[in-house]
């Protein structure tokens, strides 16, 4: 009895959805209506003849924000040239009868004198929209500027996300700048000792060298076993995430094993990789010395 009781219901459930549903259409029609009257009026109010819808509206405010940076750098321009003008001690009060504050005149001027040196500020001055996004990048040099132009959305960045960008733009500079840094410091190191090395007496000039070795060596095994394991360590916490993770794992210690393989073919050399040959190799190099001078 409920299965024909539900059939008898849907016919008038259906019929109360579609005047429902109609109604939810036409109340949203006439919202739409009385939104699309209340701009023209404001339009009408404020003056404004072009169209009015969205997509025309944002053009519109896109040009008028080209524009904006382009009224700064002409209107820099002629500060500049009236300045070159005026007698010395009359531009400050020419600027004032103009309506310009000083620090505005001189920000404006700036930008156009830079903007004339900079290919840089140049093309950037086309792509931002804003004028306070374009006199923050007044203030910054031009490798800053021209690390921007690499930026995809800059047209869509106020000033503030702008210091951000530069921000964090510099402080990665920073840190590569730091390391080259420390990288030329150890190659002058190098050539140092090598310079150093090759004054000394064969004995002596050897022993440096193993030193220098064996340093090196200590700093890959350092590497391998602390930041290189800790990495293996990281990936194997996260086995469940692939199948393919011991896969990766097992590619990074191959790329290890081979480039000990190729030194190991490139010179010659026996593997003395287990406990046992490296006793026996520690020997040889105990009384090979005392047979060469015997023979």
């Amino acid at each position: 009895m409920s299965r024909t009781a539900n059939a008898k219901r849907a016919p008038t459930e259906s019929a109360e959805i579609l005047p429902a549903a109609a109604s939810a259409v036409e109340a949203g029609q006439a919202l739409q209506i009385a939104t699309e009257q209340s701009a023209r009026a404001l339009a009408a109010q404020l003056g404004y003849e072009g169209a009015v819808a969205v997509g025309a509206l944002e053009d519109g405010i896109r040009f008028y924000q080209r524009r904006t940076v382009e009224a700064i750098l002409e209107t820099g321009k002629r500060l500049l040239l009236l300045k070159e003008l005026t007698p010395h001690g009359e531009f400050i009060s020419r600027c004032e009868l103009l309506g310009f504050a000083d620090r505005t005149a001189r920000r404006f001027m700036q930008a156009a004198a830079k903007t004339a040196k900079s290919a840089n500020l140049a093309v950037l001055s086309a792509q931002v929209k804003s004028a306070s996004a374009f006199l923050e990048l007044v203030t910054h040099d031009d490798d800053d500027l021209e690390a921007l132009r690499d930026i995809d959305d800059i047209d869509r960045m106020s000033a503030s996300e702008l210091r951000a960008a530069l921000r964090e733009i510099k402080a990665e500079s920073e840190a590569t700048s730091e390391v080259l840094a420390k990288k030329n410091a150890k190659i002058d190191k190098l050539e140092r000792e090598k310079k150093l090395i090759a004054r000394l007496p064969p004995e002596e000039a050897w022993a440096a060298v193993k030193k220098e070795a064996s340093a090196i060596m200590a700093d890959a095994l350092g590497a391998i076993r602390g930041n290189f394991r800790q990495a293996l360590v990281a990936l194997a916490d996260e086995r469940d995430v692939g199948a393919d993770n011991a896969v990766f794992m097992a590619g990074l210690v191959g790329q290890l094993a081979a480039e000990l393989a190729a030194l190991r073919s490139e010179f010659d050399l026996p593997d003395v990789s287990n406990a046992a040959d490296q006793a026996l190799m520690a020997e040889v190099a105990q009384w090979a010395p005392q047979a060469a001078a015997a023979n």
